[in-house]
C-alpha cells in the first residue's frame, strides 16, 4: 500500500524528532548544548501560556508584513516596467548589482544610525534584503515573456494599457505568486538579524536574550516558531496560487521525468 505523500513527509519529520530525542537522552549529543525536544516542548508551553510567545511572535510577525509588504509594493511594479523597458534597465543594472550583494546585516549599523532603535530599523533591514531580489527576480520574468502574445493584442488593436492589464500581468501571475513566495523567506531570515540587535522584543531578541543567558530551549523555540509561522504563511501564498492558477493543475514536470512518460 502506497503511503500518501503528505504522511511520508510527517513520518520522516517524526523520525528526526525522535533521534534528537534519543541522542540528546543517551548522552550522544550533549544535552546542555541540544536539549532533548521534550523539555523545548515543555518550555515552549511554558512560553506560550505564560503569554510572552505570543507577544514576541506577533512583534516579529508585524514587521515581517510591514517590510515584505513595502519590498513587494516597490519592486514588482518596478520590475515590471524595468522588463518592459531594456534602455531604463541599462541605466539602472550596474547599481542593482552593485548594492544586491550587500546581506542585510551589513545595512543594520546604518540602519540603527538613521533610525535609532526599534521598529523602524527593522521594517527597513528587512525591506532593502528583500527589494532587490524581488525587483531582479521580476525584472528577469518580464524580459523573458512571449512577445508573441503582447504583438497578439496589440494587432487586435488593444492600446497599450489594455496590453499591460490583459495580457502582461495575467501572463506574469505566475512569476508574481513564486516572487512573493520568495521574498517571504527572505523577510523571516531579515527580521531575525534585524531583531538581535535593533530591538527591545521579537523572535530575534528572544533567541539572542537566551544565548546570552545560556537558555538553549528559548533559542530553539524561537527558531521553531519561526519555521511554523513563514510555513503557515506560505501555505497561505501557495493556495492563493492554486486557486488563481487553477489551469497549471495536472503532472509536473517532475513527475513526468521520472514516470520516464513521453511527450
Amino acid at each position: 500500500m502506497k503511503l500518501p505523500r503528505k504522511l511520508l513527509g510527517a513520518l520522516v519529520l517524526l523520525c528526526l524528532c525522535l533521534t534528537w530525542e534519543a541522542a540528546s537522552r543517551l548522552g550522544i549529543i550533549d544535552p546542555v548544548l541540544l536539549p532533548p525536544l521534550s523539555r523545548v516542548v515543555v518550555r515552549a508551553l511554558d512560553l506560550l501560556l505564560s503569554g510572552r510567545l505570543i507577544v514576541q511572535a506577533g512583534a516579529s510577525l508585524a514587521r515581517v508584513f510591514l517590510g515584505f509588504l513595502l519590498a513587494a509594493g516597490v519592486a514588482l511594479p518596478a520590475g515590471i516596467l524595468l522588463g518592459l523597458n531594456p534602455s531604463l534597465e541599462d541605466y539602472t543594472n550596474l547599481t542593482l548589482q552593485v548594492l544586491r550583494p550587500l546581506s542585510p546585516p551589513a545595512w543594520i549599523p546604518l540602519a540603527i544610525l538613521w533610525f535609532g532603535i526599534g521598529n523602524a530599523p527593522a521594517i527597513f533591514i528587512i525591506f532593502i534584503g528583500t527589494v532587490f531580489t524581488l525587483l531582479i527576480g521580476m525584472t528577469a520574468a518580464t524580459r523573458g515573456l512571449d512577445k508573441r502574445l503582447m504583438w497578439a493584442g496589440f494587432t487586435l488593436g488593444a492600446t497599450r494599457r489594455q496590453v499591460l492589464r490583459y495580457v502582461i500581468l495575467p501572463a506574469l501571475l505566475p512569476a508574481i505568486l513564486t516572487q512573493l513566495r520568495v521574498g517571504l523567506g527572505l523577510a523571516w531570515m531579515c527580521v531575525i538579524a534585524a531583531e538581535m540587535v535593533a530591538v527591545r522584543y521579537g523572535l530575534g531578541y528572544m533567541m539572542i536574550e537566551g544565548r546570552n543567558l545560556f537558555r538553549v530551549e528559548d533559542v530553539l523555540v524561537g527558531m521553531a516558531t519561526v519555521g511554523i509561522l513563514g510555513e503557515a504563511l506560505d501555505a497561505v501564498l501557495r493556495g492563493l496560487e492554486r486557486r488563481l492558477l487553477r489551469w497549471r493543475r495536472g503532472t509536473g514536470a517532475g513527475e513526468l521525468f521520472y514516470q520516464g512518460a513521453e511527450p
